[in-house]
């Protein structure tokens, strides 16, 4: 199939997204789907391979990883419900065959596939594993953007991009057609025929608010719309309401995105409220959604007069929605209006309760007193919230994550999670980590090294006891203090474990049945 361009006759391509997804139950990328919409409104046709519910044997499965999540409390649990198989049934099927006859069917000109850190060597053993068909392919995402010297370590990447792929991806895809050189292309390195590799780079950050208004959801298929939310199993979709973040967390990699676009553009960005508006109506009449996932960092980024615009739109929809945001960003006033039009749920990053540790490693600076003054609100308006923290990071003890625990019992959150630090490329964390020689400066983190421990090797604070620290934290943050003796026998006993989690569901979350019958 060709079209026409300036007189002359040029081919339209197929691209297959391939998308190496870990996480059953994650909502739908919206870098992917902007990227398809912005291929198809130039003429070419898109598809995507999406390994979301798949499972991988060479890893350790999602059921263990879900398992992982129920023993440390992190979730309230999603019972069987009457469509669960509809939404979550597993493929049994091998991903890496079922690419290749995708592959065979679709006949892609490109293989564009996107990956963070821990999906990584999943995109890679399908792209070696379909390498005989000789489609090239590009990698795109946080991983490539900040580890490209170890991604172009694997022969089967053919290129890669570094920082945002609109521009470079529509550029790429035209040479391709025309069947000219592509290795020019800003924000690409590419592996040249004599096994060189050319480093372009990096074009100016897109304006966001020029980007399709809609975008091109439907290419997942409706059953990755569903996804559960405080117990229940509801059909949502994400929209993008900002682009990076304002703040510097050690253990983000949005300030690096910052760093690297220093010298041609800002690029934090703020969407604009009507394409937010656009395209939440988009979903509703299209797709008849039911529940808005806001993706940003920080969703309280917003100047006072653009969350006013925001309340204004908002509050025609209506729709519930979720959302995270920084401590310090809650006002009553805000949180009031957030509740009048629709907020449902919504997640603080705090991830440490020692001020100075969280001052001086996590970079984070507000003192206790303010948060617990502040988290007051969301309790005192009735909405449900959650509190993100991190424990194992480098440096920390024992004694410094019972400062966090310490200050969760402030809080009377819906909630309480508990991760173990993850020190990705890209961070600042990350540098620590390698300098303190807790981790080699190239080793890669995936899922099946990352879920059920610690990555850190730290003398004061062995990998094992982080995990079991991990594992009780909700305990600790939620049971009285009379109980601590029996929790910290619960970290060496399963069957105690097992007790004070029954317990522990019944007593905090013990509307569930009703969520489950209301969600069916």
């Amino acid at each position: 199939i060709f079209f026409l361009k300036n007189n002359n006759i040029f081919k339209k391509c197929k691209i297959l997204f391939v998308y190496p997804n870990e996480r059953e139950m994650s909502t739908i990328p919206p870098a992917i789907t902007l990227l398809s919409q912005l291929l198809k409104d130039k003429g070419h046709t898109t598809d995507v391979f999406d390994t979301t519910f798949y499972k991988f044997d060479d890893e350790i499965s999602i059921g263990d990883v879900d398992k992982g999540a129920e023993r440390s409390l992190q979730n309230r649990p999603v019972l069987n419900v009457d469509d669960d198989n509809l939404h979550f049934d597993k493929q049994s099927t091998d991903p890496a065959i079922d690419l290749r006859k995708k592959i065979l069917e679709f006949q892609p000109d490109l293989l564009a596939v996107s990956c963070s850190e821990t999906t990584f060597m999943r995109g890679i053993r399908l792209i070696s594993e379909t390498r005989d068909l000789n489609v090239k392919n590009i990698f795109g995402g946080v991983f490539p953007t900040f580890a490209p010297h170890l991604v172009m370590k694997y022969d089967c990447v053919d290129m890669l991009c570094v920082g945002e792929g609109e521009n470079a991806l529509v550029d790429l895809v035209h040479l391709i057609g025309e069947s000219k050189d592509y290795s020019n292309v800003t924000n690409l390195w590419v592996r040249k025929k004599d096994g060189s590799i050319k480093k372009n780079s990096i074009t100016k950050p897109v304006d966001i608010n020029k980007l399709p208004p809609v975008t091109d959801i439907g290419i997942f298929g409706e059953k990755r719309f569903y996804r559960p939310m405080g117990g229940k199993i509801l059909k949502m979709l994400p929209v993008e309401t900002h682009r990076g973040c304002p703040y510097t967390c050690s253990f983000c990699n949005s300030p690096s995105q910052n760093v690297l676009y220093q010298n041609s553009g800002k690029f934090f960005r703020k969407k604009s409220i009507k394409l937010i508006k656009d395209e939440i109506e988009s979903h509703i009449k299209k797709w008849n959604v039911e529940y808005i996932y806001f993706w940003a960092d920080t969703f309280l980024a917003w100047s006072n007069k653009e969350f006013d615009e925001f309340i204004e739109m908002y509050k025609d929809i209506k729709l519930p929605f979720w959302c995270q945001t920084r401590i310090e960003t809650i006002t009553y006033d805000k949180f009031k209006k957030l509740k009048e039009v629709g907020l449902n749920r919504i997640t603080f990053g705090m991830e440490h309760g020692n001020e100075k540790f969280r001052r001086e490693v996590v970079k984070r600076n507000y003192s206790n007193k303010l948060a617990i003054e502040l988290m007051q609100i969301p309790t005192e308006l009735d909405i449900p919230f959650s509190v993100n923290n991190i424990i194992g990071f480098p440096g920390e003890t024992r004694e410094l994550a019972f400062d966090t625990i310490e200050l969760n019992r402030q809080f009377k959150s819906d909630d309480t999670s508990c991760s173990i630090l993850v020190p990705f490329h890209g961070t600042e964390i990350r540098k620590v980590a390698e300098e303190k020689g807790y981790i080699d400066k190239d080793s890669i983190f995936t899922i099946s090294n990352t879920s059920e421990d610690s990555v850190l090797d730290m003398p004061q604070w062995p990998k094992e006891d982080i995990v079991k620290l991990r594992n009780t934290f909700a305990m600790y943050v939620k049971f009285p203090k009379s109980r601590w003796s029996e929790i910290k026998k619960a970290e060496d006993d399963s069957k105690i474990h097992k007790k004070l989690s029954d317990e522990f569901i019944d007593t905090y979350w013990s509307d569930r049945d009703k969520d489950v019958k209301e969600a069916a």
